[in-house]
């Protein structure tokens, strides 16, 4: 049986858990050499080494039985990623292919929300008329988007919040083997910047997923794309004018994202000039506001996930342990990604199929 261990998910389990080859072989008690055999697949492992193997990388066995992970972890922002340690992004990019699979064995029997929106290419369309097109299909009214991941959610985009290991990274756009679109956003983030991470990778999913070559414009026009979909032109442009810190704090309050992206979007429309946004930005350092700002934003807890859980415990009649099972995680594992311990009354979304 040993011998049908699929070696990528060696590799994909080790790697996601920010160890090397020859970490791992260390604390397995075998050379490198017979590690990196086994992750080609030219040879098998002992049992008892794979049992060492299982305990120290924390999956069980039938983890390492699984099939390859096929769609590509892409679409994050690329200007970073060379400034981030190669071993945290194959972390990163291994923990969102198994998150992944998650999803898609537990969303087997449960009828989720269409995925509805057009992809839209932003050479034939600038992306603020990509997000007021947006905004039109989901009949957004006017003003500030107080629910936005109830407003992806219900439209068939699956929200994960989860540690990406990294401040650089705010979120990570994807789509899953089996078609179900996900963004994943760093809980570490306050909530203020999550809310603009979910409308830029909400661009990119709409606008770069389906484009061949990947030009060197895609996080600019993410982030015009959030931009205007967060804080539309013609409804907040006034709005931006003679800038102080209490006004941000009021404009804040009512638009739901943070004051520094008020600030980015007054000089984006010119409301203020180089000067004024250079004295805002000065301010911010002086009053300590560089990662973290008054006002927090109240949290908007994803739904999809936790509803397909609840599906399963009530519905389905499945328990923790059986459940973590099915998708090939130990128990204390699933309890921390998937069971929350405060958890608000969802409404159910799904029924079985």
């Amino acid at each position: 049986m040993l011998e049908l261990i699929n070696p990528d998910m060696l590799i994909l389990a080790r790697e996601s858990r920010g160890l090397s080859q020859s970490e791992l072989a260390k604390k397995i008690g075998i050379s490198q050499g017979k590690l990196s055999k086994a992750e080609k697949g030219e040879q098998g492992l002992p049992d008892d080494v794979f049992h060492k193997l299982s305990l120290n990388l924390d999956y069980p066995k039938k983890f390492f039985f699984q099939k390859t992970p096929a769609a590509p972890v892409s679409h994050y922002y690329y200007r970073k990623r060379i400034s981030i340690a190669q071993k945290v992004m194959m972390q990163i990019e291994s923990i969102v292919k198994v998150f992944r699979q998650n999803v898609d064995s537990l969303t087997e029997a449960v009828e989720l929300p269409d995925f509805k929106l057009p992809a839209i290419d932003p050479g034939s369309k600038t992306p603020e008329e990509i997000a007021g097109i947006v905004r039109h299909i989901l009949h957004v009214p006017k003003g500030p988007l107080p629910h936005l991941v109830n407003l992806l959610e219900t439209n068939g985009i699956i929200v994960a919040k989860t540690d990406l290991f990294s401040e650089k990274i705010d979120g990570i756009s994807t789509v899953s083997d089996k078609g179900n679109h996900i963004i994943f956003l760093n809980e570490r983030k306050p909530n203020d910047r999550q809310r603009f991470s979910l409308a830029h990778e909400l661009g990119h999913m709409l606008m770069h997923f389906d484009i061949p070559m990947i030009s060197e414009a895609v996080e600019d026009e993410a982030n015009r794309f959030a931009s205007e979909f967060l804080l539309p032109k013609k409804e907040i442009i006034n709005s931006l004018r003679h800038l102080n810190f209490q006004k941000l704090g009021e404009l804040k309050r009512y638009w739901k994202v943070s004051m520094k992206s008020l600030v980015y979007r007054a000089r984006q429309l010119k409301a203020i000039d180089e000067r004024q946004y250079r004295n805002l930005m000065i301010n911010f350092s002086k009053r300590g506001m560089t990662k973290s700002e008054p006002i927090p934003l109240p949290e908007e807890r994803p739904f999809i996930i936790d509803e397909v859980i609840k599906l399963h415990l009530n519905e389905l009649g499945y328990s923790n342990q059986e459940l973590a099972k099915v998708i090939h995680l130990n128990p204390s594992e699933f309890d921390n990604r998937f069971m929350p311990s405060s958890r608000p009354k969802l409404r159910v979304l799904g029924n079985t199929g």
